[in-house]
């Protein structure tokens, strides 16, 4: 009895396989990243990570017609779904202004070369640990 190879799962599993490998640098190569559950990243300089906060902002630039600057990625947490749910709380700064954080959601299809930024909203000053507190 010869077994078949299926292309598209064959294709399926790579795909997942490269998502939750990235998934795992992103948080300092920590093992057993749960699919549907938020993980924290641990490393917040990592390139990948350091991207997507860029790209945040860069998209709410367009969107909302400002001039934040990307400053640093000082919280981060990520969820492997249909792709990767990144949930970053990023400093950025418009103009001589001092930093502001801020919350900002994107989903992350890199095989497709999809992202998309789903939530963007700053912390207010006077609640900032509660107002960038993830929530599950």
């Amino acid at each position: 009895m010869a077994i078949k190879f299926n292309p598209i799962l064959g294709t399926l599993f790579v795909v997942v396989a490269t998502v939750l490998l990235r998934v795992s640098d992103a948080q300092g190569g920590r093992k057993g990243a749960i699919v549907g559950g938020w993980n924290p990243i641990t490393n917040l300089s990592d390139p990948e990570v350091v991207k997507i906060g860029k790209f945040a902002i860069d998209e709410h630039n367009k969107e909302a017609k400002t001039k934040l600057g990307f400053q640093k990625i000082t919280k981060g947490e990520s969820q492997v779904v249909a792709g990767i749910n990144y949930r970053l709380v990023i400093s950025a700064k418009d103009g001589d202004s001092p930093p502001h954080n801020y919350l900002a959601e994107v989903w992350d299809k890199p095989w497709e070369k999809f992202r998309n930024l789903t939530s963007f909203r700053e912390c207010s000053i006077e609640n900032v640990e509660q107002q960038c507190m993830f929530t599950n």
